[in-house]
């Protein structure tokens, strides 16, 4: 069975994987010494919520991307 220096560090490296930064990823881990679950939930949840808006707000870039080049293909590019 793996020791709590172990799992700390694979929780810390799954939450570097995920894209939090090393302050986020030490107020995480304190979150679970101190047993608060209810409270890393809330906070991985709202983390969630932001990256999910993050992908959003990109595919909206990509569908304009597409839609611009459908319409310079369609029109023979761009005239004066």
């Amino acid at each position: 069975m793996a020791n709590a220096a172990d799992r700390k560090s694979v929780i810390a490296e799954n939450l570097g994987d995920i894209g939090l930064n090393e302050e986020d990823t030490e107020k995480c881990i304190g979150m679970l010494r101190d047993d608060d679950l209810p409270a890393l939930e809330r906070f991985l949840g709202s983390y969630r919520r932001s990256l999910l808006e993050s992908v959003h707000e990109c595919e909206k870039r990509i569908s304009c991307l597409d839609y611009l080049t459908y319409n310079i293909r369609k029109n023979g590019g761009i005239s004066s």
